[in-house]
């Protein structure tokens, strides 16, 4: 045997180096990937771990119903509410000719096509959904097919029994359950509830332990609404309003029904509306809006109301205080004139809102001062800003500061242009005169109901005084004269004493160069009994055709309303002959 020389004993020492290097990395990856599984990822695989042994299950809970008051009934009626309806759904891996399954399925699932369930069949492997919110007699069909891998399974759904009534208060809850607009919207959070959970622990098959652990956490159903709404009077005011825009071929058109007392909207709605059972039809968005309380117009000579409030308020002008009607007024420039175009010649403030004369409130403004106005319209009326009503996205108007515009622009504001409100601005605005000059707060909610059964009524009370009662007393005397001897004689009722005021205002352009010559806004805002008020009532119709005035379109409404209220809620006559 030949001895080892040298080189090769130097060879097999570097193999030997090699290998020990290679175990060495080695059981360094190794700790290395045991740390970081261990130590770094320990938690989440653990949770991988219990989740292969786990089966979990959200509770839904029942959303909160959303009702009215019913007095004919004696109770509560609900206009938003939930049922229980199938959904059909498939397991993929269980059936084996998709086509065959997706061709005798379209035809009884609403808007189903068979090329888009064949291609849900064949591009998920486990549960994929099929179709929603079966009919009775689509389930039964289904059921009679017993097709294997097709089931069927409850669900709640949002369903509205009285279709389009008060269908923008409410607004409607999507597919995947989220509130849109309206009430389901502002109130979605307490709406909906709390969901809960189940979890069961399974077998390595997937299959639910019978006597294995389990953990609950038990669901909470949603808070119920009780509304201020009045089923009947919304359903009155909804068909009065849907007459008179279809008479004079209106784009659209508001009416409210309000509680000068209170705050309280016993009817709110728009027309067009829309029946949130079926929101996936329309196709203008505008529908789902609440005008009456987003929606941002110039109101016009109804505006009158309140420059008179704040002039009488100041002790400025009284209701025998006289001026010289010329007919016209110029500043910066620009001439202001009155509707009918005349010079009317000596006038007291009373005859200013009997003839809407807008000269008159002009003076009205000379007397009190910009600074003065101003302060009326935003500290006390608050127009500018958002009254709080329960209702998304309420538009807050624009009201300009003495610095921000000249004098012309200031002495439009006065009778309504230039300015914008909401229709619930103007509502409210009119409330306070109505009640003796308290601010109050709009509001829709009357009570909440708690899962538990325990209720929460809304504050009823008033904001704030920002009219003394004198000048309320006489404002209300120079309003009924606007219906007996003015442009309001269309909003009188008979057997009762209706204050009120006529609005015909002019729509400005979108490009902001002045005003449409061929568009106005006809608005009436009354309440009555004059004397003490138990409502208020605004109705506001948009481009009406062919009739230039709202005494033709909107007082003849706010008339037949207050009519039905006073016999509605047996109302004595206050009127003596």
């Amino acid at each position: 045997m030949r001895e080892t020389e040298p080189q090769d004993l130097g060879v097999c020492l570097g193999r030997i180096k090699f290998v020990l290097l290679l175990f060495a990395v080695a059981t360094i990856v190794g700790v290395g990937r045991l740390f970081y599984l261990q130590v770094i990822t320990h938690e989440r695989y653990a949770d991988a771990a219990i989740s292969q042994h786990w089966a979990q299950d959200v509770i839904q809970p029942e959303r909160g119903a959303i009702y009215v008051k019913d007095d004919m009934a004696g109770g509560l009626y609900p206009l938003a509410d939930n049922e229980s309806l199938d959904l059909v759904f498939a397991s993929p891996e269980e059936i084996e000719n998709k086509a065959e399954v997706a061709e005798r399925l379209a035809p009884i699932i609403e808007n189903g096509d068979r090329d888009k369930i064949q291609a849900l069949l064949e591009n998920n492997h486990t549960y994929v959904v099929l179709g929603r919110h079966l009919t009775y007699e689509a389930s039964e069909k289904i059921k009679s097919f017993n097709i294997k891998g097709v089931y069927l399974s409850k669900e709640n759904v949002r369903y509205y029994p009285e279709k389009t009534l008060a269908a923008q208060l409410l607004g409607y809850v999507d597919g995947e359950g989220v509130g849109k607009y309206g009430l389901e919207q502002y109130f979605d959070e307490e709406l909906a509830g709390e969901p809960g959970l189940y979890s069961a622990e399974i077998d390595p098959f997937g299959r639910r332990i019978a006597f294995g652990e389990s953990v609950l956490k038990e669901s909470v159903d949603g808070t119920d609404l009780v509304l201020t709404i009045n089923r009947d009077v919304q359903t009155e005011a909804e068909k009065l309003l849907s007459t008179t825009v279809k008479k004079f071929h209106a784009d659209s058109g508001s009416i409210i029904v309000m509680n000068p007392e209170n705050g309280e909207i016993v009817a709110m709605a728009n027309s067009p509306t829309f029946d949130p059972n079926e929101y996936t039809k329309v196709k203008d968005y505008n529908l789902f809006k609440n005008a009456s309380v987003m929606n941002l117009f110039e109101p016009g000579s109804i505006f009158k109301v309140i420059t008179v409030a704040a002039g009488l308020d100041t002790g400025k002008i009284e209701p025998d205080t006289e001026y010289t009607d010329t007919g016209s007024i110029n500043l910066d420039g620009h001439k202001i004139m009155n509707s009918d175009r005349k010079a009317n010649g000596v006038q007291t403030m009373t005859q200013v809102l009997e003839k809407s004369l807008n000269t008159g409130t002009v003076f009205i403004l000379e007397q009190m001062g910009k600074n003065t106005f101003f302060e009326y319209l935003t500290d006390k009326f608050n127009f500018g800003s958002r009254l709080g009503i329960e209702q998304p996205l309420e538009g807050e108007g624009r009201v300009y500061s003495p610095d921000e515009v000249n004098d012309h622009t200031y002495a439009t504001m006065s009778f309504g242009q230039s300015i914008t409100s909401t229709p619930l601005q103007m509502i409210t605005a009119f409330a306070s005169v109505a009640n003796g000059g308290m601010l109050v707060r709009p509001h829709l909610v009357a009570e909440k109901i708690y899962p538990d059964g325990t209720k929460e009524e809304t504050d009823k009370r008033p904001i704030k005084q920002i009219l003394s009662t004198e000048a309320t007393a006489k404002l209300k005397k120079m309003m009924v004269a606007v219906v007996k001897n003015g442009h309001g004689k269309q909003a009188a009722v008979e057997g009762y004493e209706v204050a009120g005021k006529t609005g015909t205002a002019q729509v400005p352009r979108e490009d902001g160069n002045g005003y449409y010559t061929n568009k106005n806004i006809g608005s009436f805002i009354g309440f009555g009994p004059a004397e003490s008020p138990r409502f208020v009532v605004l109705t506001k119709i948009d481009n009406p055709k062919g009739v230039p005035w709202a005494e033709t379109t909107a007082a003849p409404v706010v008339s037949e309303m207050l009519d039905f209220l006073f016999k509605y809620y047996q109302i004595p006559p206050t009127e003596v002959e």
